[in-house]
């Protein structure tokens, strides 16, 4: 198929790539100047695996193209679809700011003939049918088909997805959608429009209450005698519940989850329902980043202001360079109003754009640097090169009280026992034994044991 994709961020981009790898003939529609040069010079302007590399393919095998706009190109041949993967940020109020949609909306029907249009978009319900009825010439080729794409493994996620959701007027619309997705296998759900806008908003919320009732069970287990790695397990084990998600942290961390959350919630408030666990996931994610000072305080009590901090990671998680809604950005201002001095280290920001981010805190090029001298070090992102530190030496060059804030649990209770620190994670996490003989006790950790 000829395919045209508006939009060339997070979503459009990995689409892009992944259809031309498809087999498509794939033209990507990028307005901001400057990223279409980068797109232009075959490099991408983001990070995500797989996607540079696939980037490099298509471009060389003639199956992807750039460009500003698409109607010189469509006169020439007309597009089969056109996708629409805009940014929806959040406006003032929590509301989903549709502009960016709207406006792509008006290009692709001034097209002749106007083409199937195939929203991908993350919009409130309701939106598609609104949409429509500005242009009812869409009406009979149109369908909503969300993305459903996971930071660190986005092409993966489009190329064999997990399920396709398709909202269209008349089944006979899936003829394109077949042909779109002809070498994918997986369940399809097909609905209308605004059951399928509907069906992204309520995935992300469940993730995001997922990750809150994680983040509320470590405030629990930070009772004696409790170990929250051991309760997590063995509730994900359950097929009901299942592991994904349902880790603790410092909150939702992602780009996604924080303002699909507040959109829904604000269209539900419009729409006159109330939405009380999704309201409660939401304040649970706000009040989480607060927990990391919360621990430093009760470690450090009056010598905090007198104190130096290390923060290891700005990224949310190692495997993307988005940061919009990182719990660094809450986390390292609230702590350097607090501490005496931070160090920020982070091995893909350099030191001038850490800088930008927190002027109020000192850029560490390296991890080493970052913790010489430090009386406590706050990890943030799950870095390899955190994760696998020699804990023990850099305790060494620590200052006394030589405390580590383990915001991610990430690392590893064995090793952290086995440094002279004071380890403290989002709750109560043990070094275990190999096997279990004996009662629960905060030596002596649940394993999961067998064949």
């Amino acid at each position: 198929m000829r395919i045209a994709v508006v939009g060339q961020g997070y979503v459009g981009l990995t689409g892009s790539v992944a259809m031309a790898q498809q087999g498509h003939d794939v033209m990507g529609i990028e307005r901001d100047p400057e990223r279409l040069r980068v797109l232009e010079r075959g490099e991408a302007p983001l990070f995500e695996p797989g996607v540079a590399e696939q980037l490099a393919l298509a471009l060389a095998g003639g199956r992807l193209r750039f460009a500003a706009e698409m109607s010189q190109e469509h006169r020439r041949e007309p597009f089969d679809a056109v996708l629409i993967a805009v940014g929806t940020p959040a406006a003032p109020g929590g509301a989903a700011d549709l502009s960016h949609v709207d406006a792509a909306l008006e290009d692709v029907a001034r097209l002749v003939p106007v083409p199937f249009v195939v929203l991908k978009s993350t919009v409130p319900p309701g939106t598609s049918d609104a949409l429509v009825a500005r242009h009812p010439e869409l009406r009979d080729r149109f369908a909503y088909n969300p993305e459903f794409l996971n930071q660190g493994s986005a092409l993966d996620d489009w190329l064999t997805p997990a399920r396709l959701v398709v909202g269209v007027y008349s089944e006979h619309h899936l003829d394109v959608l077949r042909r779109l997705y002809g070498s994918v296998a997986c369940p399809w759900v097909v609905t209308s429009p605004a059951s399928a806008e509907m069906t992204k908003y309520a995935s992300n919320a469940f993730l995001a209450t997922k990750i809150s009732f994680a983040n509320e069970l470590a405030r629990l287990c930070s009772l004696p005698g409790l170990d929250v790695d051991d309760v997590l397990r063995g509730m994900g084990f359950d097929p009901r519940i299942g592991h994904a998600f349902l880790q603790p942290g410092l909150g939702f961390g992602d780009s996604c989850l924080p303002k699909d959350t507040a959109a829904l919630s604000r269209w539900a408030a419009e729409q006159g329902v109330p939405t009380p666990l999704l309201d409660a996931t939401i304040q649970v994610n706000t009040e989480q980043p607060r927990v990391v000072a919360q621990i430093l305080q009760e470690t450090l009590g009056s010598d905090l202001a007198r104190s130096e901090i290390a923060v290891l990671g700005v990224r949310y998680q190692p495997w993307t360079d988005d940061v919009r809604a990182a719990p660094s950005l809450t986390v390292i201002p609230h702590l350097a109003a607090q501490a005496g001095a931070v160090r920020v280290w982070d091995p893909a920001i350099p030191p001038a754009r850490l800088t930008a981010f927190f002027p109020d805190a000192t850029p560490c090029t390296d991890l080493e640097t970052a913790v010489n001298g430090a009386n406590a070090v706050v990890v943030l992102t799950e870095w390899p090169e955190v994760i696998e530190a020699d804990w023990v030496a850099l305790a060494g060059v620590l200052a006394a009280p030589r405390a580590v804030i383990d915001g991610k649990n990430c690392l590893l209770p064995d090793r952290m026992a086995a440094a002279p620190v004071v380890y403290r994670s989002i709750g109560n996490r043990y070094p275990h034994t190999t096997n279990v003989t004996s009662p629960l006790t905060p030596q002596t950790g649940a394993r999961v044991v067998g064949p």
